[in-house]
């Protein structure tokens, strides 16, 4: 993935369709949201076990509401790294793909 765009506190990863938003909240953590083709996939991640994918690598991964009521994840900002390394490959091996029932983002919002 490469660095699409940083603002301060905020960056955003790209990798074709595939769009990561991460925020920095401050204590630590950081907020996570997943967009595939302007569609945020965070759900679809949570039925294909991603929570359980993250626990299974002792990463410590939860859901998340706080960025303007989207579903994203939390994780420590230690785990930055291997958790973006680790979404790709999860939506890569169970063939992730936006859904209708999928939120939409604008380019306008995601890159507030």
């Amino acid at each position: 993935m490469i660095e699409e765009k940083h603002h301060p506190n905020t960056k955003w990863y790209l990798s074709g369709d595939l769009k990561i938003r991460q925020q920095y909240l401050g204590d630590g953590r950081i907020g996570i949201w997943v967009s595939i083709q302007k569609f945020n996939v965070c759900f679809t991640m949570i039925m294909y076990d991603f929570i359980e994918w993250c626990k299974v690598l002792d990463i410590d991964l939860e859901f998340d509401l706080t960025w303007k009521n989207h579903r994203g994840f939390v994780i420590n900002s230690k785990d930055q790294v291997i958790v973006l390394t680790e979404i790709k490959r999860f939506i890569d091996i169970n063939n992730i793909k936006p859904s209708e029932a999928d939120e939409e983002f604008s380019d306008e919002e995601w890159y507030s």
